[in-house]
This record gives C-alpha cells, structure tokens and sequence, in this order.
C-alpha cells in the first residue's frame, strides 16, 4: 500500500532530491576557481606583521599606497629557488613605480638560513620570516611558491598559485596592481 500526501510524496522524491544536490555538490567543488587562496580576489588584504632575519618589523598595511606582491616560498623548495632571480629582477626595475614584493619563507626555516638564502642570490627586497606559520594559512596558501598581488589600496587583485616561469608572466602580472 503506497502512502499518500504529503509524507508519501517526500519519501518518494527523496532519492532524486538527495541525487540532484549530489551532483551540485559535487559540480561545486570541481568547477570552483582554481587556485589557494582565490576567495581573497577583491577583498581587502588580510594584514600581518613580520620581522626581516636582521629583525627589522613589516607590516602590510604600512605599505598601502603601494602595490605589494606578497611570494610565500622556502629556503628547501626547488621552484622557490629558482622563482627568486626573476622577482630580484622586477623589484630592481618597478620598486621606481612603487612597488613592493614582500618575499614570505613559509618553511619554518631559521633567520639565519633566509638571510644566507637572501645573501647567495642578491636579493634585495624584504624577505620575511614566519616561524609559527600564522601567514600562510590566512592566505590559504597550501603549496609553494605562490604570490598574491595587492594593490595600492590594500585589495587582493590576483592569487598566482604557481611560480613565475619567464619574466614576461612576472611583468604581466605585475602590470595589473602598477597604476
């Protein structure tokens, strides 16, 4: 004997409820924006406050006004390593526009082992430590190297969840937070 009104109905459509908001679900989190950290886009930067391995103090919201590439990397990742020349290259030619690129060690190592890192490679922009990680995780930052580009009002205009390859990307990408 089949049931009838309105419980029936909802025992008999329960299935195909249950299927279609599956398959939602699931199209969800397939089809989202790719990328850690891609909510932040349009929103403003979540603010931090780290030390240089000399222990100078940086503050992101200290630099609004200016566009900031934010590069989360590490002293033990290989595309990190290899990243680094082209962002000494930019922050050479566009810190006369303004810019900023604030270079986030995200491996736990120790100030020493940046600076030396910093030191090997001519890097002369911030390279900051985090020794607790509290960074990365508000960033959403899951793999490495990974950059965020805000601009000079503070918003998050571009989450690059992998490293730049040629300096042509780097520029490209640049371009969108120097105004």
């Amino acid at each position: 004997m089949a049931r009838r009104g309105p419980i029936g109905a909802l025992i008999a459509w329960w299935p195909a409820v249950a299927a279609i908001l599956g398959v939602i679900v699931a199209a969800y989190l397939v089809l989202r924006p790719a990328g850690s950290g891609s909510g932040l886009v349009g929103k403003a930067a979540p603010d931090f406050t780290l030390r240089t391995p000399s222990g100078t103090q940086v503050q992101l919201h200290a630099l609004r006004g200016r566009p900031v590439l934010v590069n989360f990397w590490g002293v033990s990742c290989p595309p990190c390593r290899r990243e680094v020349s082209l962002l000494q290259s930019a922050w050479t030619a566009d810190k006369g526009h303004g810019l900023m690129i604030l270079g986030v060690d995200e491996q736990r190592d120790d100030a020493p082992s940046v600076s030396a890192f910093a030191s090997e490679r001519g890097v002369t922009y911030p390279m900051l430590v985090d020794p607790s990680q509290t960074v990365a995780p508000v960033y959403g930052i899951k793999d490495l190297p990974q950059s965020i580009l805000v601009d000079a009002q503070g918003i998050v205009r571009e989450v690059i969840p992998s490293p730049f390859l040629d300096r042509k990307s780097l520029d490209q990408a640049i371009s969108s937070i120097l105004s």
